[in-house]
């Protein structure tokens, strides 16, 4: 389908008027149709003011609508030459035609030499738009795009922006010139990610300087809090179970009432999101080497909780890989500390039977390394004794 800048007089006037972009200079104004004035009416009335003015909603709309019409005829041609034309509706207010933007650029193909331009799109408020930024990279070519898309996978929907969480409120520091990362956040499992201007050498130093122990890499970590982190991942787990067991009662109820279809649906994928999300957090905990360079773990509070202390709040820092940029994850504990003391009873047991385990076989060991000896030492008397006995002899014969 070949598309020309002529025929996409909607878009280029709502770009124009809305201030996003000029038109090509080589490219004649066309004569205005009524889906251009709709779009116009709508850009000069009604757009940034609330819909309950004069015929606003009704008029937004029809020149949604329009545009994203627009957008996807764009897309559809499948040509690189527009994606620069399509890139301004990124600052659309509308969150529909930056869904629809990102299917569009989709559909024409991003490559790995737009990474650096794209990659920022990634991180919109609005949920559904991060959707479909993620989706249009995972359609792209080249390596590169490929792990952007992987970074940048998210399962959660909804058109109400979400707000950055404040770290303050769970007192944890944030470097300086740091980007908050709505694709790679998750409050509800104790988790925030950000990336910095900074490079990897002075964001250390800041986190070095607001911790307890670190930087550890990675498996240090896991080896000094290992019966820690295992009674964490428990407790998490038994709650998520009882959440999801209550939410499978909620859809079974809804389901038996034909009425309320629309509503077990929603209740489905908001499900089945919950468990993606929570499933891309435990990814993103395992610090994927061709995502992730260079791990380092800052631990900036422990607390006793029963018989053991735990890590509460930490920090990972590390070069992310696909937005070519340092990044560092503040992490959290959510779990009650009733259900850490709960879990704990059984790791206990666990915990003083391997060590019993590893005192027996240490002790096995350094009886086996004794026995060893001393069957050495006793060839060796045997090889003395033989060689004197011989030469004895050898001195007997005359020899």
């Amino acid at each position: 389908m070949k598309t020309s800048w002529g025929s996409m007089a909607a878009l280029s006037a709502a770009l124009i008027l809305g201030g996003f972009a000029p038109l090509p200079a080589q490219a004649a104004v066309p004569a205005p149709s009524p889906k251009d004035e709709m779009v116009k009416k709508y850009v000069d009335g009604c757009q940034g003011k609330p819909a309950k003015e004069a015929d606003c909603d009704k008029i937004r709309k029809s020149a949604v609508e329009i545009l994203k019409e627009d957008l996807l005829t764009l897309g559809s041609s499948a040509n690189r030459s527009f994606l620069l034309s399509i890139l301004p509706v990124f600052k659309s207010e509308e969150a529909e035609l930056r869904v629809a933007a990102a299917d569009a650029l989709g559909m024409i193909g991003p490559q790995d030499s737009d990474v650096e331009l794209l990659a920022p799109l990634a991180n919109d408020p609005v949920p559904d738009v991060r959707k479909a930024v993620s989706q249009m990279f995972s359609q792209g070519k080249g390596s590169e795009i490929k792990l952007l898309s992987q970074r940048t996978m998210t399962w959660h929907g909804g058109l109400t922006p979400d707000t950055p969480a404040d770290p303050g409120k769970y007192s944890l520091p944030v470097a300086p010139d740091s980007t908050y990362l709505f694709y790679a956040s998750a409050v509800a499992h104790g988790r925030v990610s950000y990336i910095t201007k900074k490079s990897l050498e002075p964001t250390m130093a800041f986190f070095k300087g607001k911790s307890k122990r670190g930087p550890l890499k990675p498996e240090e970590f896991n080896t000094l809090f290992r019966y820690q982190l295992s009674d964490e991942q428990e407790a998490r787990e038994k709650i998520w179970k009882q959440v999801s067991d209550e939410n499978n009662k909620q859809m079974a109820a809804l389901q038996k009432d034909a009425s309320n279809q629309p509503a077990a649906f929603e209740k489905i994928m908001q499900l089945q999101a919950e468990t993606m999300n929570q499933r891309l957090v435990e990814q993103s905990d395992q610090l994927r080497p061709d995502l992730f360079a260079s791990p380092a773990i800052f631990v900036l509070e422990e607390r006793q909780i029963g018989q053991r202390s735990y890590p509460t709040r930490y920090v990972v820092l590390y070069q992310d890989k696909a937005l070519k940029s340092t990044g560092y994850r503040l992490s959290w504990m959510t779990v009650p500390d009733e259900a850490i003391k709960t879990v704990q009873v059984a790791s206990l047991t666990r915990e003083r039977e391997e060590e019993a385990r590893k005192k027996e076989n240490e002790a096995n060991r350094k009886r086996a390394e004794e026995l060893d000896a001393l069957t050495k030492k006793k060839d060796e008397a045997e090889k003395k004794k033989f060689k004197k006995g011989q030469e004895d002899l050898e001195k007997a014969l005359g020899f």
